[in-house]
């Protein structure tokens, strides 16, 4: 049985998706939760468990940073991170603009490493990070290689930090979903023929649930995953068995 009492951990995106799935299950296992929200219209949803959400941009470094110190010094405490915020837009290399590269770049690998940066002067011994990637990070996609490469490199990033904090015992893990039921994949979804050729390529035969990927995100960061560091972990339904 997972329990996080008296824990306090922070999530950026969430608003939706996976981290407010992830949100709502920690504070079910008895913590404390705080994160970045897109906006205004996703304060409701958080407000059934959440006392701390802010709005801002996880690119911008300086609010970033203030959002984590002001829950740390609220909490008197912090014991983890989830960098869930991310993006994703399904376009060639050549129909992706520079402009739409570094954007990716920027949300789903560099502020994770700003996160982790932050993140690390408040975390003590026996704390964890773990960050949201994708199975496309491993295998690659013809339709999203500015999305691929963001997502491969958090992994390298997740696998470095996990060594690079080792000896502080922070440990640092990442999950790699197949394609999840969420407002990120609304679009698919709404698309019949779309939908039905990507769930034939899932051994499963379905889309995972956003509340599959949030327990296995409890798992990580609490202390029954105490000896597992460095990995990026696969919930995909069996695509990348293939």
């Amino acid at each position: 049985m997972i329990s996080l009492v008296n824990k306090t951990f922070f999530i950026t995106g969430l608003g939706s998706g996976i981290g407010l799935a992830t949100g709502q299950l920690l504070t079910s296992y008895g913590a404390q939760v705080a994160g970045t929200i897109l906006d205004k219209t996703q304060a409701a949803a958080t407000a059934e468990f959440c006392d701390h959400s802010y709005v801002l941009d996880v690119t911008d470094t300086a609010s970033l940073a203030a959002a984590v110190q002001d829950v740390t010094t609220k909490s008197g405490n912090l014991d983890g991170v989830i960098g869930g915020a991310g993006i994703i837009e399904l376009k060639t290399s050549s129909d992706t603009s520079s402009q739409q590269w570094h954007k990716m770049i920027d949300v789903n690998l560099s502020a994770n490493f700003e996160l982790a940066k932050i993140a690390s002067q408040h975390l003590g011994a026996d704390s964890a990070m773990v960050f949201i990637s994708s199975q496309i990070g491993l295998v690659g996609h013809k339709n999203a290689a500015a999305y691929a490469a963001s997502k491969a490199g958090l992994n390298g990033l997740t696998r470095s930090l996990a060594l690079e904090l080792a000896d502080r015992n922070i440990r640092v893990n990442a999950i790699a979903p197949g394609p999840i039921a969420t407002p990120m994949t609304a679009n698919t979804m709404a698309a019949p023929e779309r939908y039905q050729e990507l769930v034939s390529k899932i051994p499963l035969g379905r889309l995972g649930e956003a509340e599959e990927i949030a327990r296995l995100a409890a798992f990580l960061i609490g202390d029954t995953a105490s000896f597992i560091t460095g990995q990026v972990i696969v919930a995909d339904g069996g695509f990348t068995a293939q």
